[in-house]
């Protein structure tokens, strides 16, 4: 089980890191990417993490996840569509960091560039695309200009039992769904490993973590964890 943090340490490194910000501003924000499979605790530690620097001042970007929230209905069936419209989300976000006037500290993307070049090779797994198109994609996802920015990555996963118990846990009927079924989620994990192979190299400051064992895992913990990585990525003010 990780070590768990102090909140009021945290607390305390996260204002000193502030104070320098305040007076010594970023030229853009640190950019961070939560990706993974669903019921895998990526969600959680995104609100955990979230509170966390808005209650301490940080200005924070952290867009609602384009996937599951803001996608138009009339996409969901078409799953090409569908990717395509959320990897085009998560870049107007990027773009949106680094250039919009309200000069935020940090910006936490829901799903960004790594979890949208899991879901082409999903899609080409499938033979739902050509491969070429699928690399075709991938190359313009790892363009420098706006993958460059992506200071960590968090992957976020977690096997497909444990992740149908935690989905099913609450519900009147457990009935699978389109993802949330073991071949689909099976599938899913297997792409998140192959980009991982090829890609993980390409993005600075990456993390896995596996939430499968779930005696083990606490979300505030995993979310202390992750906060403190987060910290590390500012400047140094000690």
């Amino acid at each position: 089980m990780p070590t768990i943090l102090d909140s009021g340490d945290l607390r305390n490194r996260a204002e000193s890191i502030l104070g320098n910000l305040n007076s010594s501003p970023l030229e853009r924000p640190v950019f961070v990417e939560f990706a993974g499979t669903p019921k895998s605790g990526k969600s959680t530690c995104i609100d955990i993490v979230s509170h966390f620097f808005r209650r301490v001042g940080f200005n924070v970007l952290a867009p609602t996840e384009g996937a599951s929230r803001r996608t138009p209905y009339y996409l969901r069936t078409d799953w090409v569509a569908f990717n395509t419209w959320s990897a085009s989300y998560a870049l107007t976000h990027i773009l949106e960091g680094l250039h919009h006037s309200d000069r935020y500290h940090l910006a936490i993307l829901d799903r960004g560039l790594f979890d949208a070049l899991a879901w082409f090779q999903l899609l080409d797994d499938d033979g739902r695309i050509p491969s070429q198109t699928r690399e075709t994609v991938q190359k313009f996802l790892l363009v420098a200009n706006w993958r460059s920015v992506i200071d960590s990555v968090f992957l976020f996963t977690a096997d497909s039992a444990t992740s149908l118990e935690r989905e099913e846990k609450d519900k009147l009927i457990a009935e699978q769904g389109m993802v949330m079924n073991t071949e689909r989620l099976e599938s899913l994990n297997r792409a998140y490993a192959q980009v991982r192979r090829d890609y993980g190299n390409e993005f600075r400051n990456f993390n896995a973590i596996d939430t499968s064992d779930s005696e083990n895992t606490n979300a505030r913990s995993t979310a202390a964890q992750v906060t403190d990585k987060i910290l590390d990525l500012f400047p140094d003010v000690s």
